[in-house]
């Protein structure tokens, strides 16, 4: 496994694999990333401005071929998370798509995010979920995650929030 910064170049590949995550997850009824969310160039504008700022990453096999992606940044939405939380030092998960052939990685990829996390002094990884797939948040919670509490936000589709302490990184 190699895990890489994404540049420019990679955003179509972020958007394939997004779009293959929505297809498959839609197989089993599923609603998450069926839609760009808020819009298509909102979405891919966030997904650059990620790329550019150094915060997304690129999980590649020995071949260099694209198995995975993640992004990691310290922003604390203050529609999720509380003064109190804020205040506590933590990385932010995003992003986080693995190619359907490559089931598992996640955990590897989750291991090294919270090992990075430690590194830097920070407390916490942290997740927003998507709040109606809880298939999902099972996946996060036997991840070693915490289930922190669930918003329902009109105006925001991944209200289920989940932390893991990064004092204990799996």
């Amino acid at each position: 496994m190699i895990i890489e910064r994404a540049d420019a170049n990679d955003l179509g590949v972020i958007l394939t694999l997004r779009t293959e995550a929505s297809e498959w997850l839609a197989q089993r009824g599923i609603k998450q990333w069926a839609v760009a969310w808020p819009t298509p160039e909102e979405q891919n504008r966030r997904i650059l401005a990620s790329i550019e700022a150094g915060e997304t990453w690129m999980i590649r096999d020995e071949n260099e071929a694209t198995m995975a992606t993640v992004a990691l940044d310290t922003f604390s939405d203050p529609r999720l998370w509380t003064p109190e939380e804020q205040a506590d030092p933590a990385m932010y998960l995003h992003r986080l798509i693995v190619r359907r052939k490559h089931a598992g990685l996640g955990t590897e990829i989750m291991d090294w995010a919270c090992h990075r996390a430690h590194r830097l002094g920070l407390h916490w990884l942290r997740i927003d979920v998507w709040t109606d797939n809880t298939g999902l948040h099972d996946y996060y919670l036997r991840n070693g995650f915490k289930h922190v509490r669930t918003l329902n936000l009109a105006d925001y589709p991944s209200g289920a929030l989940f932390q893991r302490a990064t004092s204990q990184p799996g």
